[in-house]
């Protein structure tokens, strides 16, 4: 019999399965954009490709090194990171969907030689201690059913001296039960607040080095998704098929509601001890 935890896992799957090529409309990168001011004009493709940046400058790579992407979405992340920064990226993710995709956008983009993509669960990692120089959880730890043992599995493949990076939605106002249902339809469980988060990361065994709120910096994220719909919808429409962009527009409403009013978001990054 399945683990509350293994069910868990394979019902997030199964969103992000039924997402499938929708992950398009925002350019194959699940999570949010990043905009310097309020004022800055940088588009949303760009935004998104510097959360990516920032994100995996907290990790301080150098070529050679081996990364594991822990939810690796689609590959974009670990595409962008492995050609820029030319080191190795494995990721995992419990969609089967997103297994395959990555591994063909990596293909197609070069890079399959340094990212490879495999369906596993984080909470149980397929790998053996110490295995990688790296460990990033890039926008995938809301996810977790148990945000600790996510942690305590991403501190146990992680060499000593390895670093770390993980990015999460927190709460900064009280949720309501409708608030959560909201949230979780798009896999995002149990917001924590920042220095909870902080404390889970420690008792995993981690050292955290540091802490950046975000929140004001990745908000516009949500309007430039209405907005995307909203002037791209008739093309959207015609890619998608007009129902199935509809139901998805109106499934991210709630959520947008939510996200905006009580959620912010948080880069913790530091390294296992040696």
């Amino acid at each position: 019999m399945s683990s509350p935890v293994r069910q868990q896992a394979d019902e997030i799957g199964e969103i992000y399965d039924e997402m499938s090529d929708l992950v398009d409309i925002y350019h194959g990168n699940v999570h949010l954009g990043y905009w310097t001011s309020d004022d800055d004009p940088t588009p949303f493709a760009e935004a998104l490709e510097r959360t990516t940046d920032l994100v995996a400058e907290a990790l301080a790579l150098t070529p050679g090194q081996h990364l594991l992407d822990l939810g690796c979405g689609v590959g974009e992340p670990a595409i962008r990171i492995a050609g820029r920064l030319g080191v190795r990226v494995t990721g995992v993710t419990n969609s089967t969907w997103q297994a395959r995709e990555t591994t063909r956008r990596a293909a197609a983009a070069g890079v399959d030689d340094r990212v490879t993509a495999r369906h596993a669960d984080a909470a149980d990692l397929p790998f053996p201690d110490a295995a990688f120089d790296a460990v990033l959880a890039f926008d995938s730890l809301p996810n977790a059913l148990d945000k600790g043992r996510w942690l305590r599995e991403l501190s146990r493949v992680l060499r000593p001296g390895g670093r770390f990076a993980v990015t999460e939605y927190t709460a900064e106002a009280v949720l309501t039960p409708a608030d959560r249902e909201a949230l979780a339809t798009h896999a995002i469980l149990d917001p924590p607040t920042s220095s909870a988060l902080c404390g889970l990361v420690a008792d995993a065994g981690l050292v955290v080095e540091q802490r950046q709120e975000w929140g004001a910096r990745v908000l516009r994220t949500y309007d430039e998704m209405t907005a995307l719909f909203r002037l791209r919808g008739e093309a959207l429409a015609e890619a998608y098929g007009p129902e199935r962009l509809r139901a998805f527009e109106q499934s991210l409403e709630p959520v947008f509601d939510v996200c905006r009013g009580k959620l912010g978001y948080v880069l913790v990054a530091g390294h296992k001890p040696a």
